[in-house]
């Protein structure tokens, strides 16, 4: 299953998760993909792919401490925390396949467990990052 996003200019490119399209979005990309799949998908039932599309931008933009994503964060076997620094977003990879999405600008309840895991893996950033 792949998601084929089309741009403004009529060329359209296909992902299978969202860490795939923050390596070619900018932060105004990924907003304005969290409000189309919201109105599209805020009156239907949701499930597979677009589930998982949905949970990782509700967790990127709406997220709160009662979320089972945080809840279960003891569980969590991090492999990697890198920054998307076009679009200002951090992905933690989990060993599961978990892929968690930040804005860098927002406070998420992390617990000290998973903030020592990010610590000691060390923040991977790209060569051409800013």
């Amino acid at each position: 299953m792949y998601y084929q996003v089309f741009k403004a200019d009529g060329s359209s490119k296909n992902y299978k998760v969202l860490s795939e399209m923050l390596e070619d979005f900018d932060r105004q990309d990924v907003e304005e993909l969290y409000r189309l799949v919201k109105e599209k998908y805020s009156a239907s039932r949701l499930e597979g792919f677009d589930l998982i599309l949905w949970g990782d931008l509700y967790t990127l933009f709406e997220s709160n401490e009662e979320d089972e994503i945080w809840k279960n964060q003891h569980e969590y076997n991090l492999i990697s925390w890198r920054l998307c620094d076009f679009c200002s977003i951090y992905i933690l990879l989990m060993e599961n396949g978990l892929a968690i999405h930040m804005l860098t600008e927002k406070k998420y309840p992390l617990s000290q467990e998973l903030l020592s895991k990010m610590l000691s893996k060390k923040l991977e950033v790209d060569h051409e990052s800013s």
